[in-house]
């Protein structure tokens, strides 16, 4: 009788083994080491300076790596007076910030501090700047600074408006 049973348990059981194996695990959400830099995803353009606009372009943070377009243009003439490419890279040990203004890597910079509205990076080996921060200011405005320290009297700051993302033109 026992063995009956123990038979029958197996009859019932096997069938269910086999469904759970079929059904596919759930899946898991990606990790996303970049999640609190997402104030700065999206495209975003303000005053340069004297005659000068700047644009900027990041992509999202939903990965662990962002990458970023900037451009100077020209207010006069709307060329393009200078420009960079960036990323910001997640490893296992930390994230950095790569600027390469016109092309070429200058520095590696730290994530040193971070929050919902702001990040601070830092190169202390850099001559200029040693700290690149990036501040959400309000819904529509993102502040960019570039600095050796808070009391620096050749830094400087960017105050760059929301705005749509160009369209590829047809």
């Amino acid at each position: 009788m026992h063995l009956f049973r123990a038979c029958r348990s197996v009859l019932v059981l096997a069938p269910l083994a086999v469904f759970a194996a079929a059904v596919p695990a759930v899946a898991q959400e990606p990790p996303r080491p970049l999640a609190a830099l997402g104030f700065m995803a999206g495209c975003w353009r303000g005053d340069a300076g004297t005659d000068k606009t700047i644009e900027e372009q990041w992509t999202a943070a939903d990965s662990d790596v962002m990458l970023a377009t900037t451009r100077y243009l020209d207010d006069n003439t709307g060329r393009t007076r200078g420009w960079e490419l960036s990323r910001i890279v997640a490893d296992s040990a930390e994230i950095v910030l790569f600027p390469a203004p016109n092309g070429v890597q200058q520095g590696r910079f730290r994530l040193m501090t971070t929050s919902t509205s702001e990040a601070r990076f830092e190169d202390p080996s850099h001559d200029f700047p040693k700290r690149i921060i990036y501040r959400r200011v309000d819904a529509r405005t993102l502040a960019v600074r570039i600095d050796r320290n808070e009391r620096d009297e050749e830094a400087q700051e960017w105050r760059l408006e929301r705005v749509a993302c160009p369209a590829r033109r047809q």
